[in-house]
């Protein structure tokens, strides 16, 4: 798509487009998720490709992943400064700045494991808990003699 046409999408265009409403655009926006790229005199919002890349992040850690908008928003910001670091880091040679740049970059990375460990340790209690109520389960069975009429 070009960067005119897209210059172009409107809220009710990306909202059709990303399957939300353009209620949850305007959510998200006050939660800091997403950002227009410009707004129009009577403040229509403008959105282009990168806003469609972004509501797909979102629903990505939302849905897939499991993440609070919280949770979200948090990943969202370590990875534009993640990317803001990148561009200072390409725009220098200096070694000592680079080396710095590095050791932010890893920083928003520890950021952003330790939130992923901790989402990781949630779904492994729940399996864990899952597991041991099948035990449970397999033991009555076993007890009432159920599991053998059903085999």
């Amino acid at each position: 798509m070009s960067n005119e046409v897209a210059e172009e999408m409107r809220i009710g265009d990306l909202a059709r487009r990303a399957r939300v409403t353009p209620r949850t655009l305007r959510y998200y926006e006050s939660l800091g998720l997403l950002q227009p790229a410009a707004r129009r005199s009577g403040g229509f919002r403008l959105y282009d490709e990168q806003a469609v890349g972004r509501l797909e992040r979102i629903r990505q850690l939302k849905e897939l992943l499991g993440f609070s908008l919280g949770e979200v928003r948090q990943i969202l910001r370590s990875e534009d400064a993640v990317q803001e670091i990148r561009a200072r880091y390409l725009g220098t040679e200096d070694a000592g700045l680079r080396a710095d740049l590095l050791r932010q970059a890893m920083a928003l990375a520890d950021a952003q494991r330790e939130l992923v460990r901790r989402k990781l340790a949630g779904l492994q209690a729940m399996d864990d808990e899952i597991a041991e109520r099948q035990g449970r389960i397999r033991q009555l069975l076993r007890t009432t003699g159920a599991d053998e009429r059903q085999g």
